[in-house]
């Protein structure tokens, strides 16, 4: 179980609607973690708590962002920090 595995799974999750649905509609943490792991990943809670409060005090501003990948990096970064954030903040 690792941080790695659970941004992983937030990865896919944005890049597939239909499984970001599934996570941002589970009704317990419970089921959170029975969807990654069908999904193939195995992280526990204590991964997803590191990574809600790692980024709140170590994000990288926008002229970091801007100059690693034109922008593009931070969106994508953004929307994945936001929904662990999201399902972290709604389940504990």
């Amino acid at each position: 179980m690792s941080q790695q595995n659970a941004l992983a799974f937030f990865t896919h999750v944005e890049q597939n609607p239909t499984l970001k649905q599934k996570v941002q509609t589970a009704p317990s943490k419970e089921e959170l973690f029975n969807i990654a792991q069908e999904a193939g990943y195995s992280f526990s809670a204590d991964d997803l708590k590191a990574i809600s409060q790692e980024s709140e005090s170590e994000e990288l501003n926008e002229q970091e962002l801007e100059a690693v990948a034109g922008g593009t990096v931070k969106d994508i970064a953004s929307a994945i920090v936001d929904t662990a954030k999201d399902v972290f903040d709604a389940l504990w």
